[in-house]
């Protein structure tokens, strides 16, 4: 173990905790507290207050989070980015409807898992690009839910930049997180709360707002990367320079870096998210070690396997719904 300056502790102090019954101290911050409830050695998590890691003791949730905008961004007539056919997707034969249905119910279900333990308003703004009526219908259908508040627009600019820069446009209105989702992620159900309580916790411990991607994408261990991690709820997060599109970030970020954000859109960039990666230099970008979200696009999404399995049981709840049309 590598040295540590450690506080002297006070006699007194250690003392009057004795006497009050006070069992939690972390001997590196001072930080003690009286829990009006019992933990039972778990690791546990009191929204906006103060988390509790069993290994390393109690932490004050300095960073509260107030809102979280979710920006989804759909395009069901559009085929895959630099591709001629729908079977260039790792799901062989599945149309972009489906995939786009079956992604959504997936989110769905992580919004409704984190708003079952979590107190928090959650805004899911759709963007539709080149899309119709009758699929918006099936869209809200799949999205009913009476905790989520739903609002639709539409691109005024076509195609894959003209989206993402409405997911920018719309989110000059958002309160505090802002989570921009392609149409082709498959969400894990504990992804969203897991994310939203440790994005307070790892903001709170850094001192500065972060930005976090929901995915353990192959690439990271193309070569050696040099990294670090940090604790999160359940999972453990480590920092890493590229991301693809789909992100998570505070409103604080976005309005200090809006020209790199934006730049995304603005201008053919190679790779197309490197003004973001240029972003990541100065400001804390984490992600899972182990995937919350999935990329169902030409590749094995992730290095474990468990993908398919999700998607198998999503796919067959989505088959349950009455829609108007059967996508194929």
């Amino acid at each position: 173990m590598f040295k540590r300056k450690l506080l002297k502790q006070s006699k007194l102090k250690r003392i009057i905790l004795k006497l009050l019954n006070i069992y939690a101290y972390d001997k590196e911050t001072l930080n003690n507290i009286n829990p009006d409830y019992e933990n039972y050695q778990k690791n546990f998590v009191k929204f906006n207050d103060k988390s509790f890691i069993f290994s390393r003791g109690y932490l004050e949730l300095t960073r509260k989070i107030k809102k979280l905008d979710i920006y989804f961004r759909y395009s069901p007539n559009n085929k895959l980015w630099n591709a001629s056919k729908n079977t260039e997707r790792i799901i062989k034969n599945i149309s972009k409807k489906t995939l786009i249905c079956v992604s959504l119910l997936s989110l769905k279900k992580s919004i409704d898992i984190m708003l079952q333990s979590l107190d928090l308003e959650v805004c899911l703004n759709l963007i539709s690009d080149n899309s119709d009526d009758i699929f918006d219908q099936d869209i809200f259908k799949i999205l009913q839910h009476d905790k989520i508040l739903i609002k639709k627009f539409k691109t005024k600019i076509p195609g894959n930049r003209g989206s993402y820069l409405e997911c920018c446009d719309q989110a000059e209105k958002a309160e505090d997180l802002i989570l921009f989702v392609e149409d082709d992620y498959l969400f894990e159900k504990h992804c969203i709360e897991e994310m939203l309580i440790s994005y307070s916790r790892i903001s709170s411990i850094l001192k500065k707002d972060i930005i976090m991607c929901p995915s353990d994408y192959p690439f990271y261990y193309d070569a050696l990367y040099s990294t670090s991690l940090l604790i999160g709820k359940n999972y453990k997060w480590r920092n890493v320079g590229e991301t693809l599109l789909t992100i998570m970030l505070s409103k604080i970020i976005f309005e200090k870096n809006k020209k790199n954000i934006r730049m995304v859109g603005e201008q053919i960039n190679d790779p197309f998210e490197k003004p973001l990666h240029e972003l990541y230099q100065k400001n804390y970008c984490l992600a899972p070690v182990g995937s919350l979200a999935y990329h169902i696009s030409r590749h094995v999404p992730d290095i474990n396997d468990n993908w398919k399995n999700l998607w198998d049981k999503t796919y067959k709840e989505y088959l349950k719904f009455d829609l108007s049309s059967n996508y194929s």
